[in-house]
């Protein structure tokens, strides 16, 4: 009877060995398929969606939140505040800290075409709340897509988002990027875009056409060639700096920037970022 209890004891040890080894290893794999990363910066203008929002610093932070249920993509969410550094960089009555917080979630999925070539989707829904503003200022909820075909070379991609809610309008995105590593924790990144919109998305970026009947026709807003430089301090902690050239292209759009009184509306403009950024 006491051997008997011994291999009862021995059998229900290496079931509580393996069951916690278990409990680890699933632990550990669960750690390995969450990633966390973020990034806080000072920039020296707000640009958005082919127009300059506050021609003055500010402040930003973001923070991305997702695991991978690979082989079948990936699941996220994130939210990006900006705090105005200035007063006086756009026409709008608003608070300096934080006066916008973006959120969204995602799903992502990377399709491998050939060695090294793969095509990366991700379909987001996100809001744009503008707390900070006076008076109050409609949230905008989106539904955003976007892909782009990865390679050794230069990749090519495109943002759509589609606002339905708050305001309605189609923006688009459209670019080359390409990205070179030296002296093993520098990488510098070179991307060229152009921003496209629908009539709507025209007239809520810089107002009434001051030609014709008022209305826009569809098609590019602006040009812009972003240049990027990261230095990683850690495997997780990184520096960047950036410099951005943003032009308006429009001549209806430039038309009504000139007759507009509001300091944020500019054509053209050279902005510039230092931030520091965290990967987990």
């Amino acid at each position: 009877m006491k051997k008997q209890l011994n291999y009862i004891f021995a059998a229900a040890a290496v079931a509580a060995a393996l069951g916690a080894r278990g409990e680890t290893n699933l632990v550990a794999e669960v750690a390995r398929r969450t990633h966390l990363s973020a990034y806080a910066d000072i920039e020296t203008a707000y640009w958005a969606r082919g127009a300059i929002v506050d021609r003055k610093p500010y402040s930003a932070q973001f923070a991305d939140l997702s695991f991978d249920f690979d082989p079948f993509g990936v699941v996220g969410g994130y939210a990006w505040s900006v705090s105005s550094l200035a007063t006086s960089g756009q026409s709008a009555t608003r608070r300096n800290a934080y006066n916008e917080v973006d959120y969204g979630v995602y799903y992502g999925y990377s399709l491998g075409i050939a060695e090294d070539w793969s095509l990366d989707t991700a379909v987001a829904k996100k809001w744009v709340t503008l707390p900070g503003y006076h008076p109050h200022a409609h949230s905008i909820s989106e539904w955003n897509i976007s892909q782009s075909l990865t390679n050794p070379y230069v990749t090519p991609y495109y943002l759509l988002r589609r606002a339905y809610h708050g305001q309605q309008w189609c923006y688009w995105e459209v670019g080359l990027t390409r990205s070179w590593k030296f002296l093993d924790d520098f990488t510098f990144t070179a991307t060229v875009f152009g921003e496209l919109g629908d009539s709507r998305h025209f007239a809520a970026q810089y107002g009434e056409n001051p030609n014709g009947d008022g209305r826009y026709s569809n098609g590019l807003m602006a040009l812009n060639l972003r240049l990027r430089l990261d230095y990683a301090l850690t495997k997780c902690v990184g520096l960047f700096v950036y410099v951005h050239q943003f032009d308006v292209v429009s001549s209806d759009a430039r038309d009504a920037l000139d007759a507009s009184s509001a300091p944020e509306a500019l054509k053209d403009l050279t902005m510039g970022g230092v931030g520091i950024t965290v990967k987990f």
